[in-house]
């Protein structure tokens, strides 16, 4: 959440410069310019933003409705009372007019003319001669209207008479026409369907009949000569058909009785040649049993010999599959014996080689014990015997009372924390044990599920057995916190004061047979001393290890420790890192001088020694340390003995014979040949009948068209009207008297109307009364004294419901205006001040001039209409018109974009996803503004309001560019993290303003306000704020992003940006059998059983706002009791929509989709969805994929595996699944094959043949593992 606080190097960091950027949220689109490859030119689709009309933080009423009164008065603009009307002769126009509806002319009246109202005699004089004119031309055109209509009537009746003449001899022609084609059209039809008569009589009598049908062309032509000569020739063809009818039925019965006789011939043929056949069919059947026999016996032989084969084949298989077994582990069991011996030798060449450097030893020894934090992977602190419990649950609230340091609690009293509860003792997630022992009480901690050595031999278990032998008097106790971890061990303390503690440990390790592992002679137990710290010799604070007699001390070059009798300790301050000669701290873990504070210690017995902290009687706040008990030494140089594997003898296999195959000798089947048939005749007889075309339709001469009666016509006369009167003016104008009519001016600006009369006419009539009224626009607040002031003689008053404001001259004005009615009098011009007070607002005025009270006595005199805007008002017609910027809403606007320049307001974004948010401040709607000095002076600023808890700034990358891409000038930048530190001058300007931005913000001011008024304000250049923010790794929920402008001190507020990250979840599982939903979780694994890590992909919401880029598995598992076997699956977990409308339902396999990186050495699986394949995923849709990793398990023990889930480089951790192996049972020790010699010495026979046996399995199945992986790979 947001809040006032305030960082460490102040609350205001100042910000001039801005960088580059080719970037343009333009006027028809906005776009983003990134650091990560979206180029200038790419632009964006428009953002649809739903924002209030106002959004003003300040004077943030609308405008009222205008009053009845004023909107009366403006209907009325330039509106009179008291005009004189002139009268004029319009006689001449009338009298044509009259003599024109006689000859039937239409006349129409149209309304008179209107001339407007003159000022003077010079203006009547004008009007009257454009009358005259007029009525000349109107007189004209009414005369020759009427003489044509009389000629147009004459022509209309001849032309009619001889049309009705030529139409009569035309219908003559025609019917005689139409007789003749009649007559052709029905000989035509009766020939075509004699035609289809006689072809159905041939086709009832000859079924089988080839009858053909043509068309002859005859010639005719749409007239009557032609239609009759068609006539006689479609007869002739007629007659010819039946002739030909006749013909072909004498032929056809000829013809068929020959067909007739060839195929009875040949029926007879076909049944002599069907029981020719059936006989040799017989015969053949008997030859074939015969020979059938004979094949079945040489099968039966073949099929023996080849089950013989069969068993050849696969015991010869078995005995080579086992020999190329036996061979690569010989070969491999010969490298590993060759690398053994190379690297003890390299090692001790390098110790010699090194035994005078710092961080090595100056003699040669070897390292024997091996049990270091890879051999503690799978440990587990399985009880603490002797020690007196201490309750988690309070230990952890007093460490959170202090501070969250464990060694402010370590020093001080227990008594209240005791419990007799072993498991409230244990911590549930890291296993340690909390107690405390009395001095001279002793206390066992018990520890299983080990993997370490000493010698060649497994070590499973282990103990440490711990002795209080001093701590402070007062207190008596040493407080314990017995690790989970045996290789961290111990953290120890006693009260802070004068007095040190020291605890006695003996260490016992036992082996896979339960027993006690002890060094034997020339191989010692080496352990390391480490991280004793000291403020040097007779300080407050020295670390100490105590040794016993008989146990070496092997110091490391370079190192401050050192032995001192039966002390190893450092007299040297070793917290002075100048005096050590350091760069860098040498106590920690992965320190290249750990050396400093360490050594090691020999013993050829068991482990004993003693460690504590001793305070000199000097009073010290830190009397407890961490001691970490393990064999990794902080010293290079010191080599494992070499450990050496036993080859194997191969097999060999002894083949069955087969037998021998006998060849039998067959018998020929018999042939049998078959009569031939006749050929039977085709018949060839064939009638073809003749069609006839049909006749053409005539075409019949039209009739002439009958002449068109005359329209009759009309003509428009008109009068006329003239009328005169006197004129007044008004003007609005801003504070510095500059002429703003039409124009627009900030919101709470000072301006003024102005209210001129034209000069008072000669021979006018006395004034009595003269008065002005002005009613003002609804939203324009007067300044009623600054009004007064400006118009001295006359009486100001103002009526602040009606806002109504008069003028009504006193008796010294009406004076001089009557002083000389003959002569023309000029009236001064009045002022009303005041200020507007709305956004998006038109302020239109006219006012009123009434002499001697109006009505008959005298005149009222409405003035022109003068408007002023402030900007914002839509045209409901044109929105968004650029050729008028002033109609735009005064607003910011506000959006959030994603690396590829999309829009992503309202969608859901990725944890530590960057919002790439671009911020408009509307200057557009101001441009070609008019305000005075006064409202620039009150300034100019843009605030950008982000939500802090959720996302951080990326304030390096803040760009603000112009509309046309230019770097803005004269803005300075201030990052707010409390308002109690900005100026008064600055906090004024907000609280005016009407904005309160929460917690930390960012502000721009316009450092001269003039300046910058006329390079972006008054030209409508909006300015353009990139301000990249990345959302915090620990955010979840919805977050929203806001910005502020100030314009003249007026403030404004954009759209709110919402979006929202969603909480990412992933689980890890073991399966058998995939698909079987049957968790191994916390349960029993076979060794040599194969099974799966399926790993639960995190869910990704629909409507991303971010491309993914990635989606891994990242795997690192235990490799000493688990192998990959290179078999894996990714599975869509839900249904996945494509950019191209593809969905890929939930359950698909993805692995093709997929890469896999194995790396044997260090026990790691990653498994990543390919970047073409993530690019093709539309962000509408959810997306969650599954994976699943088959291994094997290859050793006893217990396990524990957890992965992470990689997402656009967020990191979701799994929980931990846990399986464990029993030893498997030990067969009987059989007598040993003997080996083949090599030249490294043999391992000591420490284990039985059953686990040989299954190290030899583990690596078959290892090889097996590595094929399928390099399979795939190719793949």
């Amino acid at each position: 959440m947001k809040s006032n606080e305030t960082k460490t190097y102040g609350s205001i960091r100042k910000i001039k410069a801005y960088g580059t950027c080719g970037v343009i949220l333009g006027l028809a689109a906005l776009a983003v310019a990134t650091t990560n490859g979206v180029q200038a030119d790419e632009v964006a689709k428009e953002p649809t933003t739903v924002v209030p009309a106002n959004t003003a933080t300040n004077l943030s009423d609308s405008q009222p409705a205008q009053t009845q009164a004023a909107q009366q008065m403006i209907d009325q603009a330039n509106q009179s009372q008291g005009t004189v009307n002139v009268q004029v002769d319009n006689s001449q126009v009338n009298q044509a007019a009259q003599a024109a509806q006689k000859e039937g002319v239409e006349v129409v009246q149209d309304s008179p003319v209107d001339k407007g109202t003159t000022n003077s005699l010079a203006e009547t004089q004008k009007a009257q001669a454009e009358i005259a004119a007029d009525q000349a031309k109107q007189k004209v055109a009414v005369e020759k209207t009427t003489e044509d209509y009389l000629k147009a009537k004459d022509d209309y009746a001849k032309a009619a008479e001889e049309t009705k003449q030529k139409n009569a001899q035309i219908e003559a022609e025609n019917q005689a026409l139409k007789e003749a084609h009649d007559k052709a059209s029905q000989q035509a039809a009766q020939t075509n369907q004699a035609v289809a008569q006689v072809k159905a009589k041939i086709k009832a009598e000859f079924p089988d009949a080839n009858v053909t049908e043509t068309t002859k062309e005859v010639k005719v032509d749409a007239n009557k000569t032609s239609y009759d000569a068609y006539t006689k020739a479609v007869e002739q063809v007629k007659t010819e058909n039946q002739k030909a009818a006749e013909m072909y039925q004498v032929e056809k019965t000829k013809e068929n009785q020959e067909i007739a006789a060839a195929k009875a011939y040949n029926e007879a043929v076909r049944k002599r040649n069907v029981e020719g056949q059936a006989q040799v069919e017989a015969e053949n059947a008997e030859i074939e049993k015969r020979n059938q026999a004979k094949l079945a016996n040489k099968k039966s032989v073949e099929a023996e010999n080849a089950e013989i084969s069969k068993r050849n084949a696969k015991g010869q298989s078995k005995v080579d599959g086992e020999n190329k077994v036996i061979d690569e582990f010989n070969r491999k069991v010969s490298e590993h014996n060759k690398a053994e011996d190379a690297r003890v030798a390299k090692e001790k060449a390098e110790s010699k080689a090194n035994s005078a450097k710092d961080g090595y030893v100056k003699d040669i020894v070897s390292k024997y014990l091996v049990f270091g934090k890879d051999n503690v992977k799978n440990a587990k602190l399985v009880s603490v015997k002797g020690a007196e419990f201490i309750s988690q649950k309070k230990y952890w609230e007093q460490v959170d009372a202090k501070g969250g340091n464990v060694f402010n609690v370590i020093g001080t009293n227990w008594d209240n924390l005791v419990t007799n509860d072993a498991k409230e003792a244990t911590s549930a997630s890291s296993g340690s044990i909390l107690g405390r022992l009395a001095v001279g009480q002793t206390a066992v901690a018990r520890y299983e599920g080990l993997s370490g050595s000493y010698d060649g031999k497994k070590i499973v278990a282990a103990e440490f057995q711990y002795t209080a032998k001093k701590a402070n008097s007062q207190y008596g106790k040493i407080n314990l916190n017995f690790e989970g971890n045996p290789t961290s061990t111990i953290l120890a303390g006693t009260l802070a004061g004068k007095e040190g503690y020291e605890l006695d440990v003996e260490v016992r390790y036992f082996g896979e047979d339960g027993k006690e592992i002890l060094p034997v002679k020339g191989k010692p137990f080496l352990y390391s001393v480490a991280s004793m710290n000291s403020y040097g010799e007779g300080t407050s604070h020295v670390e100490y290890a105590r040794i016993y007699t008989g146990d070496r001390f092997i110091p490391i070059n370079g190192s401050k420790v050192a032995r001192y009798g039966d002390l190893v300790y450092s007299k040297t301050n070793l917290e002075d890192l100048d005096a050590l000669g350091l760069d860098k701290p040498w106590d920690r873990e992965d320190s290249p001088y750990a050396y400093k504070g360490a050594g090691i210690v020999s013993t050829d017995k068991r482990i004993k020694f003693s460690f504590g902290v001793e305070t000199n009687g000097q009073e010290s706040g830190i009397v407890s340390q961490w001691f970490a008990f393990n064999t990794d030494f902080k010293s290079s140089g010191i080599p494992v003995p070499a450990r050496y594997k036993e080859p194997k003898s191969r097999k060999t296999f002894t083949p069955e014979k087969l037998k021998e195959v006998p060849t039998p000798k067959m018998e020929e089947l018999k042939k049998f040949t078959p009569e031939k048939e006749k050929t039977v005749p085709t018949p060839k007889t064939k009638l073809t009948l003749v069609k006839v075309n049909g006749v053409p339709t005539p075409t019949y001469k039209p009739k002439e068209k009958e002449p068109t009666a005359p329209v009759v016509p009309t003509v428009h006369v008109h009068d006329y009207k003239l009328s005169t009167r006197p004129q007044i003016a008004k003007a609005v104008e801003n504070a510095d008297k500059l002429n703003i009519n039409g124009r627009y001016v900030a919101k709470n600006s000072l301006n003024r109307f102005v209210l001129q009369t034209e000069a008072l006419p000669a021979g006018r009539k006395a004034v009595t009364q003269l008065v002005f009224n002005d009613h003002l626009p609804q939203g324009f607040k007067a300044d009623l004294e600054k009004t007064k002031e400006a118009n001295k003689g006359y009486d100001v008053s103002y009526n602040e419901k009606t806002n109504l404001m008069t003028f009504k001259a006193v008796a010294s004005i009406l004076s001089s205006v009557n002083q000389n009615l003959n002569k023309e009098y000029q009236l001064g011009a009045l002022s009303v001040w005041g200020r507007p007070q709305n956004d998006a607002a038109d302020y239109e005025n006219v006012f009123e001039m009434v002499v001697n009270g109006g009505g008959s006595n005298g005149y009222v005199r409405k003035s022109n209409k003068v408007l002023i805007h402030t900007p914002g008002k839509p045209q409901p017609n044109k929105p968004n018109d650029p050729k008028n910027p002033n109609r735009d809403p005064l607003k910011p606007e506000k959006h959030n974009y994603n690396a590829a320049g999309k829009l992503v307001d309202g969608k859901e974004m990725l944890p530590e996803g960057i919002n790439y948010y671009v911020s408009k401040w509307t200057n557009r709607p101001n441009k070609g503004d008019k305000s005075g000095k006064e409202a620039i002076a009150k300034g100019f600023a843009y605030i950008e309001d982000y939500q802090d808890d959720a996302v951080t700034p990326l304030e390096s990358r803040f760009k603000v560019k112009d509309a046309e891409g230019k770097e803005v000038n004269g803005l300075k930048m201030y990052h707010v993290l409390s308002r109690e530190t900005l100026s008064k001058e600055l906090n004024d300007m907000i609280d005016r303003s009407g904005i309160s931005p929460k917690g930390k913000f960012y502000m721009w001011i316009a450092e001269k306000p003039s300046e910058f008024y006329k390079a972006y304000v008054q030209t409508g250049m909006d300015l353009f704020f990139h301000t990249p923010m990345r959302n915090k790794t620990s955010f979840k929920g919805k977050y929203t992003n806001q910005t502020f402008q100030v314009q003249f001190g007026n403030g404004y507020y954009s759209n709110v940006v919402v979006n929202h990250v969603p909480e990412l979840k992933v689980q890890k599982q073991v399966f058998s059998k995939l698909g079987d939903g049957q968790n191994l979780d916390g349960k029993l694994v076979k060794l040599g059983d194969k099974f799966y890590y399926f790993l639960d992909g995190a869910k990704l919401p629909a409507n991303r706002g971010e491309a993914l880029k990635e989606y891994r598995f990242y795997d690192d598992f235990d490799e000493k009791g688990d192998e990959f076997t290179g078999q894996y699956k990714a599975m869509a977990a839900v249904d996945i929509k494509l950019k191209d409308g593809t969905v890929i339902k939930s359950g698909t396999d993805l692995s093709q989709y997929a890469e896999l990186k194995y790396d044997k050495a260090k026990g790691v699986v990653e498994i990543s969805m390919k970047r073409d394949f993530l690019d093709k995923v539309d962000n509408a849709s959810e997306f969650d994929v599954d994976a699943a990793i088959q291994m094997k398990r290859i050793a006893a023990g217990t396990f524990e595996n957890t992965y992470k889930n990689v997402v656009n480089g967020h990191e979701v951790v799994s929980n931990t699944v846990k399986t464990s192996t029993p030893e498997p049972e030990k067969p009987q020790p059989k007598k040993p094959t003997p080996a083949p010699k090599t030249p490294a010495p043999a391992l000591p026979q420490t284990g039985t043949a059953s686990s040989v046996g299954l190290s030899v399995l583990g690596m078959i199945l290892a090889g097996f593992s590595l094929v399928s992986f390099k399979k795939r790979k190719e793949n």
